[in-house]
């Protein structure tokens, strides 16, 4: 074979090819109809080896080069990966993908509650019991005990109200958002640092919540916690049963090896706690721009517990339908 038949022979298909190439254009192989697909699944094999042909033949630069950048754009056509648009897949995944992960992982969910609960009481009981007890357990977050008679709801609020809302907001959010993560990224410990994490943060709460008791303040405490407080208690609690998922897939891989449960088990704990993200903002703009405001207490209590129902109810009824062909499902995870 002489390099001028070579090229008499080749040539036509590397037009044909050329063709194909410039008609799928920016659409992709989708611009293509069935036959002209199977047409350019035949000629890029042929296509490659003419690369290395045309160099054996010594053809001329510009035709080896023209030759070359074919057989890179029929690569393209035939192995590029699937365009995904951002903004269908976040929403596959908030709307069905993240509540059947949040399903599916309820018994840490469930570890985490208990524990938290647990703190809570027993910070509760004992401050009740021993009221100076509350400033052990809420370092510097109290008024001092010989000042603790002048403790008030409106007190806390002005503090708020003094500071600037939109930098409140985010210094609030980023402050929820790392609790959440060190309750998260503990969990390589094998779970104990995001059980610490839980415990600590529940102990404080109950303290707290027994120390305003203590001062006949319970109404004025709820109605200032509870309108961000019960949200953002719900996404701290699902980001630390994210810990324990990381976690107890690294101590108890089960039938798998260890580093294959590590693996999945890392997998479902970033994407859980990637959910609680939208949580954080609307707990942190609660917190910024209605908790300090001069609403009456009982409204703020209603926004609060409206917006933990309707966190549960998404994450308890949503993405139901058409369950079977979740991508976060078996052996994808």
């Amino acid at each position: 074979m002489t390099a001028a038949w070579f090229l008499e022979t080749r040539k036509p298909r590397w037009n044909r090819l050329e063709s194909l190439v410039k008609k799928a254009g920016l659409r992709g192989p989708a611009a293509l109809s069935d036959d002209e697909l199977h047409e350019l699944t035949r000629l890029y094999p042929a296509i490659t080896v003419d690369v290395a042909r045309s160099r054996t033949y010594l053809l001329d630069q510009a035709t080896q080069r023209h030759v070359n950048q074919l057989a890179i754009a029929a690569h393209g056509l035939l192995y590029r990966r699937r365009h995904v648009r951002t903004a269908g897949a976040l929403w596959r995944f908030f709307a069905q993908d993240y509540p059947r992960l949040f399903r599916r992982l309820w018994p840490y969910m469930t570890i985490a509650t208990l524990l938290f609960a647990i703190g809570v009481l027993g910070a509760y009981v004992t401050v009740r019991i021993d009221p100076p007890t509350a400033y052990v357990l809420v370092p510097g977050g109290l008024d001092k005990p010989g000042a603790s008679a002048r403790v008030t709801s409106e007190d806390v609020s002005d503090r708020f109200r003094r500071s600037a809302k939109p930098p409140m907001a985010s210094g609030i959010m980023g402050n929820n958002i790392s609790v959440a993560f060190n309750a998260f990224a503990l969990g390589i410990t094998a779970g104990l640092g995001t059980c610490y994490v839980i415990l600590f943060n529940a102990m404080m709460l109950g303290a707290f919540f027994a120390h305003f008791d203590n001062h006949h303040l319970t109404y004025e405490c709820w109605s200032f916690i509870a309108g961000h407080g019960i949200l953002e208690i719900f996404a701290i609690l699902i980001a630390a049963a994210a810990g324990l998922r990381l976690g107890l897939a690294m101590a108890i891989p089960g039938p798998l090896k260890r580093l294959a449960s590590l693996r999945t088990g890392a997998r479902e704990a970033v994407l859980l706690v990637l959910g609680t993200i939208p949580m954080f903002i609307v707990a942190g703009g609660i917190e910024a721009f209605v908790t300090p405001t001069y609403l009456p207490g009982i409204l703020k209590i209603a926004l609060g517990l409206a917006a933990g129902a309707a966190a549960m109810i998404y994450l308890l009824t949503a993405g139901r339908e058409g369950g079977n062909g979740s991508a976060l499902r078996g052996k994808t995870l």
